[in-house]
């Protein structure tokens, strides 16, 4: 996508996350959260390593809002998201072209994908299950396909991650609405559009050099 796109795109998820913050309460964890998550994959669209500072804040803070909203799967998926982006800054490092570009990959081998998404499901969701957690099968289904997304994206640089978040994003709007909390909602609204633009840049990025299959 060309630049004056990309940044018509920017503009238009802030304006959307600050007024939903306007509207939902400026000062709240909710808010952070979503600020900080929007930053996040803003910049991950564009391959950008300062991304890791935002993301690392924010999936601390979604640990504790998800765990009081009872979604139990999001809690762990944060946890999990926190490790990757421990790895994943140095990987991002190491993986450059010429001109600092980040190097990503167009191929994608689906059987272990779905494989991986179903297990992670089942697992998720006995975990909530056990804890009395909400939306159980929606959320196992929804951070099993995010743990594999954030797997794919972030350790393997993987354009197809942007399409599973896609999914997942689309699915956490449902659940965060569906408990209460319109802020993520939001912010979850504002990944879906966010993952579109990113599979597009990623597919220009992708063109910089070939990788080894997932």
């Amino acid at each position: 996508m060309n630049k004056k796109i990309n940044v018509s795109i920017d503009v238009a998820l802030i304006i959307v996350t600050i007024k939903g913050a306007i509207n939902n309460g400026l000062f709240t964890l909710e808010t952070l959260l979503s600020c900080l998550g929007v930053a996040g994959v803003i910049l991950i669209a564009y391959g950008r390593q300062e991304n890791f500072i935002f993301n690392i804040a924010q999936n601390i803070l979604n640990v504790l809002v998800s765990a009081k909203s009872k979604l139990f799967g999001d809690a762990v998926m944060a946890v999990y998201f926190l490790g990757t982006q421990f790895f994943g800054i140095d990987i991002w490092r190491n993986h450059r072209d010429e001109n600092g570009n980040l190097i990503t990959d167009n191929k994608t081998d689906w059987t272990v994908i779905v494989v991986a998404i179903f297990i992670g499901g089942v697992l998720l969701g006995g975990f909530s299950w056990l804890l009395g957690g909400a939306y159980i099968i929606m959320d196992a289904f929804n951070n099993s396909t995010a743990i594999v997304a954030q797997y794919l994206q972030i350790i393997k640089r993987k354009r197809v991650g942007w399409a599973l978040w896609a999914i997942t994003n689309i699915v956490g709007v449902y659940i965060w609405l569906g408990v209460g909390q319109p802020q993520i909602a939001i912010m979850y609204l504002v990944f879906t559009i966010n993952s579109i633009r990113g599979y597009l840049n990623w597919g220009k990025l992708a063109e910089n050099k070939v990788q080894g299959r997932f």
